[in-house]
């Protein structure tokens, strides 16, 4: 019933004639030609389709980068000039087309408009910040007037409870006349945050016209450096008075380092460095925490919505870690440790002042013998020396 092929002299390849096997041939050059000219229509569509919703850059406006994907969709499709000079003449023989270029020109295109996003981002993120700080200053300023209000009725208080009229009369003047004061005290002070946020939104709208280039990575360890932790400072402390919410701050130095550069060298204590960083970010991987090289031999850790009590469980869980780690460079397998200094956010506190008392705690840490975690506000441990 079946017949079966032997794949030999009775295959079905083995009878077709060389007419047809060029017919065949002709049929698949021209299947080939089709799917080419669809390819090239098709990249055609997707220029002009990105020309239609491109928008203005600092290099140029909309109307001009629609005019420069529209020449190129026209050479792509019948090989045009790609110049926006009418007497420019470019030669493509054989039907060619000068994708090297294409491609140049949407990489171009596609790294302005990145370019222009990221600054855009970056200057909305510093009006949104400067609008938190201000809002954060006047909550502050709020309660210290609230206080000065509430001082004032206790004494009222205490002279109608007195009964005598002076001492009514009295405070009563002089009630009214602080109050005045502060009233328009508050007054002005607004006006003068008003004009602060005026001012830092007309630097916004001028640095939308330029480029900027922010430098926030330490090059050698590629964390965060000491300005971009001065602005997260700013940041966290903005949003810890408004949500109320802890943060700390941990202060790190390599105990000894200077130890490590004159006896194996600065390559080695630079490796000792790198090392440590990345034990530090292993230990705080949460995205809210902010890992920074302070400078030197020295990191900084802000931590977010975590109290003094729990940030000190991490600490110790770092000094532990560093500690048990055998670090090696080259043939060499060194052991270091290191010392922490530990403060939480005090509210309406400022960011220096909060670095300070987590340095003064660093400093008590290695004056009590290194290798330990001391907290801004501890019994003063007993000194063993430097």
């Amino acid at each position: 019933m079946f017949k079966m092929w032997s794949g030999q002299n009775d295959s079905p390849e083995s009878e077709r004639s060389p007419v047809s096997s060029g017919r065949e041939k002709g049929g698949s050059d021209a299947s080939l030609s089709k799917s080419q000219d669809s390819a090239i229509e098709a990249v055609a569509k997707i220029l002009r389709t990105w020309g239609r919703h491109t928008f203005d850059l600092d290099n140029g406006d909309a109307e001009t980068f629609e005019k420069d994907f529209e020449r190129w969709a026209r050479h792509v499709l019948l090989g045009t000039t790609t110049s926006d000079d009418p007497d420019a003449r470019e030669e493509y023989p054989d039907g060619r087309r000068n994708w090297g270029g294409l491609n140049q020109f949407v990489n171009r295109h596609r790294q302005n408009e990145k370019n222009y996003v990221v600054k855009g981002f970056h200057a909305l993120r510093d009006v949104i910040w400067t609008f938190t700080s201000t809002v954060s200053q006047a909550f502050i300023q709020e309660q210290g007037v609230d206080g000065h209000m509430q001082a004032h009725i206790g004494r009222l208080r205490n002279a109608v409870a007195s009964r005598s009229p002076e001492d009514i009369k009295r405070e009563v003047l002089a009630a009214a006349e602080d109050l005045s004061k502060l009233v328009e005290d508050r007054s002005q002070q607004a006006r003068l945050r008003v004009e602060k946020l005026g001012e830092k939104l007309k630097q916004v709208e001028a640095e939308l016209g330029q480029t900027r280039q922010q430098m926030t990575l330490d090059g050698l360890t590629q964390l965060y450096n000491r300005a971009a932790l001065d602005q997260h400072l700013e940041q966290v402390s903005a949003l810890s008075i408004l949500s109320d919410s802890p943060a700390c701050l941990m202060m790190i130095d390599i105990d000894h380092f200077k130890r490590v550069n004159d006896s194996y060298g600065h390559r080695a204590g630079d490796s000792v460095i790198c090392e440590v960083a990345k034990r530090t970010v292993l230990t705080f991987p949460r995205k809210t925490d902010f890992v920074a090289r302070y400078g030197g031999e020295e990191f900084a850790v802000v931590i977010q919505g975590v109290g003094l009590e729990a940030a000190r469980v991490l600490g110790e869980r770092l000094l532990a870690t560093v500690r048990q780690t055998l670090f090696e460079h080259e043939d060499l397998q060194l052991s270091v440790t290191v010392s922490i200094g530990l403060a939480e956010y005090l509210m309406g506190g400022t960011p220096a002042n909060w670095i300070e008392r987590a340095d003064q705690a660093l400093y008590r840490a290695k004056q009590s013998g290194r290798n330990q975690l001391c907290a801004a506000g501890d019994p003063q441990p007993e000194l063993v020396g430097v």
